[in-house]
């Protein structure tokens, strides 16, 4: 199958960009009442202090408040993970609680890390990750949240123990009202699900794709969205609210790492194969072919057991580094392909772009260990969706101009290249079909059997190319005196063939005279030179007496023929079996 879209109807192009237009104003529409939520959302103001980094007490000791003394003071800016040792966090608040709802405390960018909380004078400890299960259903998991007092006072301290890190991630620590929180949580759970649902129906449409035409590409498609679509599921913890999925709860992090590399190889495979890159630019496609392997490997080493990640953190530096060169070599591959004339590879640069940004910078954040801002939480399962949409609009296209290819080939094989008619098998085909009607529905069939009069003299006197052309216009005025479901064909040499469904004797007749005197009308003009034709017309007809096959009834319609041209030619004579048809 040909999977460059070389052609692109103005009705596509507009089904495109307008399939684009509703994403975008959906995209807008949901990312507006996410703003206007978290305008709504304000944090209560609290005092901030640690611990000094290396310091690990006794959980009782903290908090009974015998090392608060030790806590020193810090802004919202420094709360990050210690590497390589767990560290404490005091949390107090500038005044009393007295809104109407309940405190939350809201540990955003925690990710796979377990958070406890331990509140003086309670002797109760929380402990919280983002893949543990059983969590609080009231709540997403796009953050940590702990309900607290509501009889919470100024001063009374609130202790975190955020264990160890390979990097020293920041996160955030801020006390929200219930009731705000539960408005700004609803809005991103939307969001967000409606991101994930965009997704689901891309690798649906992409998996019937695969399963009807059983291509490769479409495998490839599939294979990169189903990895994405896991990726949004476990990074946004709704997963972990499906039921079955406990096993994933001890491979943490690693589960995400998984998918994500999982998908690279299978984005870069459909690159080649969607843009062809093999014919267009080979050497490319080789680079990214190898660009492969090292995501199978890191594949692998994410499912190695914990202890083995403890003790080497370059597995996420490694991924995300390698992201980063993909990226530029895939869209360096790609825009080439696009300037040697591959309009696919225009399709994938306008879905993959965004994506490869918004991915880039999140590579970037995590790799610099920077705070993650609202806009590029929601830009990047945005840009995601944005780029399965597009995707699967170009293979649509593509499967759309493959199938033409395809029709017009299938066609291009029944027609004869010199006139443009049918030719005799496909004729064949049309007078089966058509005996089997007449037969079911006892309906009348007739078929006409013409040939251009003294052809071979035309031929050796004005040449084979004057020939050509008196057949050709033969061809025209015949069909020009045919009705819709007429057939014409051309049977061989300087011979015709007229197919008259539900045409009984008379009708036919009138049609074979019609067609003899417009063919001989007017002389043919070539070079100069006038050159008149005449045709001599053989009819017979569907009778249930004698015909049992198309070729008797071919056969009767030459007999009579044969007796128009012993006639003197420029007739029509009818074979006796159909002029005998009551």
């Amino acid at each position: 199958m040909r999977r460059n879209i070389h052609v692109m109807s103005g009705i596509t192009i507009k089904r495109l960009l307008a399939g684009l237009a509703t994403l975008a104003l959906l995209v807008t529409a949901q990312g507006a009442l996410v703003h206007v939520h978290a305008g709504e959302l304000e944090a209560v103001r609290l005092r901030y202090a640690a611990l000094p980094a290396g310091v690990d007490p006794a959980a009782a000791a903290v908090r009974a408040g015998r090392l608060d003394a030790a806590f020193q003071p810090l802004s919202e800016d420094a709360l990050r993970f210690a590497q390589g040792a767990a560290r404490w966090y005091r949390l107090r608040l500038d005044s009393d609680w007295r809104a109407h709802s309940a405190p939350l405390l809201v540990i955003r960018n925690a990710r796979f890390q377990p958070v406890t909380l331990y509140a003086a004078g309670d002797p109760r400890e929380q402990a919280q990750e983002h893949a543990q299960s059983g969590r609080d259903a009231r709540f997403s998991r796009r953050a940590l949240v702990f309900e607290l007092p509501r009889d919470l006072r100024a001063g009374q301290s609130l202790y975190l123990r955020m264990p160890a890190s390979t990097k020293p991630r920041p996160f955030s620590a801020r006390v929200y009202p219930e009731e705000a929180y539960h408005v700004d949580d609803v809005g991103w759970v939307r969001v967000m699900t409606f991101f994930e649902s965009v997704q689901f129906t891309m690798i649906l449409v992409g998996l019937t794709l695969w399963l009807a035409l059983r291509d490769r590409l479409y495998g490839y498609f599939v294979g990169y969205l189903v990895p994405q679509f896991f990726y949004l599921l476990i990074a946004s913890g709704d997963m972990y609210s499906l039921p079955g999925t406990g096993w994933l709860e001890p491979l943490g992090i690693r589960a995400l790492w998984f998918v994500a590399a999982l998908s690279t190889p299978f984005a870069l495979s459909f690159i080649i194969e969607f843009c062809e890159m093999r014919r267009i630019a080979p050497r490319l496609a080789r680079v990214l072919s190898w660009l492969r392997w090292p995501w199978a490997v890191l594949a692998l080493t994410s499912l190695l057991p914990l202890a083995w990640h403890a003790h080497n953190s370059l597995q996420p530096d490694v991924g995300n580094a390698l992201f980063l060169l993909c990226s530029l070599a895939a869209i360096v591959a790609v825009i080439v392909a696009w300037r040697r004339g591959s309009v696919a590879a225009g399709v994938f640069l306008l879905a993959w772009i965004p994506q490869s940004i918004f991915t880039a910078l999140r590579a970037l954040q995590l790799l610099l260990q920077l705070p993650l801002p609202g806009w590029l939480e929601f830009g990047l399962p945005a840009a995601l969706a944005l780029s399965s949409l597009v995707l699967t609009l170009g293979l649509g296209l593509s499967t759309l101009q493959a199938r033409r290819e395809r029709d017009d080939a299938r066609d291009e094989a029944r027609r004869d290249p010199l006139t443009g008619v049918h030719n005799r098998r496909a004729l064949m085909a049309r007078i089966a079909e058509a005996l089997t009607e007449a037969r079911q529905q006892h309906a009348p069939l007739s078929l006409i059997f013409l040939d251009l009069d003294h052809f071979k003299a035309i031929n050796d006197r004005h040449g084979h190319l004057i020939g050509d052309a008196c057949l050709r216009i033969l061809a025209e005025r015949v069909q020009s005196e045919l009705r819709p479901g007429d057939t014409l064909a051309r049977w061989g040499g300087e011979e015709f063939v007229v197919l008259l469904p539900a045409t009984a004797l008379g009708e036919a007749t009138l049609i074979g005279e019609r067609i003899r005197r417009r063919v001989e009308a007017d002389p043919f003009i070539a070079s100069g030179v006038a050159v008149a034709i005449t045709v001599s017309l053989g009819l017979s007809g569907h009778t249930r007496a004698t015909i049992e096959s198309p070729e008797q009834l071919i056969e009767q319609a030459d007999a009579a023929l044969y007796r128009a041209k012993a006639a003197g030619r420029n007739r029509l004579i009818v074979h006796p079996a159909f002029a005998a048809v009551p």
